[in-house]
């Protein structure tokens, strides 16, 4: 795999050749009509509420009939239930992903590959956690999602060859965040929380540097991501102040960069207690988007109806965005928002089924 910091020093030089042209590099043309048709192999929303009256068996037997049949028949002799639906779910997004990432060029494929780069982090992230809590191999491998530019063997080997945290960061010296890893090892020990906040942290600064300002399209890519940051604080807020998490580890993990700055963001960190909380939203333009499931917390207790409300905004921004440049990384960016929502609601059918929720409790946690 291209190292990803030497590809953008690359791409850098690449800009420059292209100042007096003021063209972009790459085949935008070409990689968003393959998109379009795969956009089109996408559940309906009503796919849903017919799953949602299915018992696992069913919900597994419909899953294999679509797009993720290949999947599912290469993997039913090893899993089945929940366990199989998310294995399936899992490569087939990762395959899409990287026959994507396959099909684009220059400045494109520069992007993309960055943005990508979440599921390395998520990747080692999970083997970082598999190993501090003791999980198995195999435990360690349903969770793993080769999406990110290295491949499901690589991740095998780095879990079947580590007995712990250090001997995990030291198999990744091939891993470009491997320098960052030891970094953060110094630095916090097996705190894994600080682990994956700097992580992010890292992840979200260098996609940003990477993102030239040209053309007018990529300044929405900009923004797209920018508000996927204040998407990832207000989760970490919500979840946080929830937990009487005190203000100052709070204030750590939240990401810059956000069309939120950190200063505003401040003002709900202080918040004395979570009903304070609630109420210092009311001076943020995206409370009216989230007023009613406030609502809905203040009396249940239950984020996740915020939560998924934040989400589906945020997956309608994908959406308009993608709408004003049709020739641009922006539709791509839908599909990558689209399919992982797909891929998110099979996977809690799958799992609500497997632990008797009913039809409401799974529906709730569905985005829409």
């Amino acid at each position: 795999m291209e190292n990803i910091f030497a590809g953008i020093k690359k791409n850098k030089k690449q800009k420059l050749k292209r100042k007096k042209l003021h063209l972009p590099s790459g085949n935008y043309a070409y990689v968003c009509t393959r998109v379009k048709a795969k956009r089109s192999f996408l559940l309906p929303k009503d796919t849903y509420s017919r799953l949602l009256v299915m018992d696992i068996s069913g919900t597994t037997r419909f899953i294999g009939e679509g797009q993720y049949k290949k999947e599912i028949n290469e993997l039913s002799l090893k899993y089945s239930g929940s366990e199989l639906v998310e294995t399936a779910l899992n490569k087939n997004m990762s395959a899409l992903y990287h026959q994507i990432l396959e099909f684009s060029e220059g400045d494109l494929h520069a992007m993309l590959s960055a943005y990508l780069q979440r599921w390395n982090i998520w990747n080692i992230k999970t083997v970082l956690k598999g190993k501090v809590h003791n999980a198995t191999s195999e435990e360690i491998m349903k969770t793993i999602v080769p999406a990110g530019g290295y491949t499901e063997t690589y991740w095998k080997g780095i879990i079947d060859n580590s007995n712990s945290m250090d001997e995990s960061i030291e198999n990744m010296k091939k891993n470009e965040w491997y320098f960052t890893l030891t970094k953060l090892k110094e630095d916090y020990g097996t705190d894994l929380s600080q682990f994956e906040s700097k992580l992010e942290i890292e992840y979200y600064t260098h996609l940003l540097d990477l993102i030239p300002k040209k053309p007018k399209a990529n300044l929405l890519f900009i923004k797209f991501i920018k508000s996927e940051i204040d998407l990832v604080n207000l989760k970490t807020l919500f979840m946080t102040k929830s937990d009487n998490v005190e203000p100052n580890i709070i204030k750590e993990m939240l990401i810059p960069g956000g069309e939120f700055s950190l200063d505003e963001l401040q003002i709900l960190v202080d918040a004395a207690d979570f009903k304070q909380f609630l109420n210092k939203l009311q001076k943020f333009s995206f409370y009216e988007i989230i007023k009613n499931d406030v609502k809905i917390l203040e009396e249940t207790g239950e984020l996740h109806h915020v939560i998924r409300a934040l989400e589906r905004e945020h997956a309608a921004k994908a959406k308009k965005f993608s709408y004003t440049y049709p020739l641009s990384i922006l539709p791509i960016m839908d599909y990558f928002i689209r399919k992982k929502i797909e891929v998110d609601n099979l996977r809690i059918i799958a799992k609500g089924k497997d632990f008797g929720l009913n039809e409401n409790a799974i529906k709730e946690m569905l985005v829409i």
